[in-house]
């Protein structure tokens, strides 16, 4: 496959069209979910440790995996705001994306129209911009995996060994990389490089030593992960158990993120190549290259689905697909441009039905992130309010279950109380609170909420024990419902 050398002003226009939107995001959209919150209090953490040079390696020991947190830890070093560091910085590797997709789409097809079209699709994406602008791993993650995928291609070993381990390094799925890459090189070269995979081997022991330095245990971070998911289920019974409703939303979140025009492509390509396999065919030098593009795009599809059946993963959010999205892409544009070859009078409307599915995947995005404005201002709401009106001093608390409500807020951590400190009847709630000192009680309309289930009534603004409404914030779309009371002076 010949290589094309890309123009200097064609590569400072996808940077800059890619960034504008993304650093801007950044700056003036919300995080789009509450685990972000968390990310940044980590990453203050971690800054602070490392400028006043208490920093220890058993520092890097967590619930997730630290690369991400690291990164942005460094930078705050010198910058001085957690909060705008770990956006942009996710933000930065948004654009990496956008590039990785355009240059391992021009290395499958060799066709430098097809690689801008999947640039514009990615650069362009509403929930990509979303996610970008966000301070959590999903992006960052991407942009690592995309990479080791780019270097496969061209035979990099050792490199895409590099990017897979600093993948491995910020989610620990992609430690299944380590069967995946010299997996493909044995298809593909018949041999495996033994660098390689002691690079890919590296994350694993890594954080097996981490977590057996910090705690004395090496499984310490997935016990503390399999204690919230008992949690998480014993809070939300119907998670435990597949519904129809529920998997539906799950199903069409997937689809959606991961784009129906991508997953269509992704299934036939898969189709063409296990066809060939089936019947004893060896895969034609056309369909080589597309092999580990799909090899690693249905290795993240069934890792979800996976964890997704055996209720290891009871929810599918929408930042779940944009991986898929990212790694098929290129998929989509190869797919195309064989059908193209091989069926030429069917060219003009396969184009014209990429282009509608694509558009109505991107409204739907839009319509989506507008409803996580809704929701984001709702919640700003009642934590400018508790910012403004708890006292910092003393001994009185809140209970909240909203957790970005409690990030925004502020207020430190160990000032809030929640539901999974909380016993589960009514009386004994009440006194729960009373014995904690708790001032303001924050109720939300989910199902793994304790008060939400005492207290129906709250949703009309009645009076909770000693408690009585100060105020409520709500979205219609997508619905948020927040009631704040507060305990009488009485």
């Amino acid at each position: 496959m010949p290589r094309l050398t890309n123009p200097r002003n064609l590569w400072l226009a996808m940077i800059s069209g890619s960034a504008i939107l993304r650093i801007l995001g950044a700056f003036f959209l919300p995080n789009a979910f509450g685990d972000a919150y968390v990310y940044i209090r980590d990453i203050g953490a971690m800054s602070t440790k490392l400028s006043t040079h208490t920093f220890a390696l058993t520092d890097l020991f967590g619930f997730w995996l630290p690369l991400y947190q690291l990164i942005c830890a460094i930078m705050n070093v010198f910058v001085g705001n957690g909060f705008y560091v770990g956006k942009v910085v996710s933000a930065i590797f948004g654009v990496g994306v956008c590039l990785l997709v355009y240059s391992i789409t021009l290395q499958l097809t060799a066709n430098r129209t097809a690689a801008l079209l999947a640039f514009v699709l990615i650069a362009l994406n509403p929930l990509h911009i979303l996610i970008s602008a966000s301070a959590m791993t999903d992006v960052p993650h991407a942009f690592f995996v995309s990479a080791s995928l780019y270097f496969i291609l061209r035979r990099g070993w050792v490199a895409a060994a590099i990017f897979a381990a600093l993948a491995g390094l910020t989610r620990v799925e992609s430690w299944m990389l380590i069967a995946l890459i010299p997996a493909i090189q044995f298809l593909t070269e018949r041999r495996i490089s033994v660098v390689a995979v002691l690079i890919l081997l590296s994350p694993p022991v890594f954080w097996f030593y981490i977590s057996w330095k910090a705690t004395g245990n090496w499984l310490a971070c997935f016990q503390a992960r399999q204690q919230y998911h008992d949690w998480l289920l014993a809070m939300n019974p119907r998670l435990g158990r597949f519904a129809l409703r529920q998997a539906l939303r799950d199903g069409a979140s997937l689809l959606v993120s991961t784009d129906i025009a991508v997953f269509l492509a992704a299934f036939w390509a898969g189709w063409k190549v296990f066809k060939r396999l089936l019947i004893g065919d060896k895969i034609s030098n056309e369909m080589l290259p597309a092999l580990p593009s799909l090899i690693f795009l249905f290795a993240f599809l069934g890792l979800l689905i996976f964890a997704y059946l055996t209720h290891q993963q009871p929810i599918i959010f929408p930042r779940y697909g944009l991986i898929l999205f990212s790694l098929g892409i290129p998929v989509l544009a190869w797919i195309f441009l064989t059908l193209r070859k091989e069926k030429p009078h069917l060219a003009r409307r396969l184009l014209i039905s990429v282009i509608a599915i694509c558009a109505f995947d991107a409204g739907v995005q839009l319509v989506g992130s507008v409803g996580l404005l809704n929701q984001y201002s709702a919640q700003r709401a009642v934590a400018d309010y508790l910012r403004d009106h708890f006292p910092h001093d003393g001994n009185r608390r809140i209970f909240c279950d909203e957790g970005t409500v409690r990030a925004l807020s502020g207020i430190p951590p160990e000032k809030f109380l929640s539901s999974a400190d909380a016993p589960h009847e009514r009386y004994e709630f009440l006194a729960f609170l009373n014995e904690r000192n708790v001032e303001y009680l924050v109720i939300v309309k989910k199902e793994d909420s304790i008060p939400s289930k005492l207290f129906p009534w709250s949703e009309y603004g009645e009076q909770i024990g000693p408690f009585e409404s100060l105020m409520n914030a709500h979205s219609e779309f997508l619905p948020m419902k927040i009631w704040l009371y507060r305990a009488n002076q009485q």
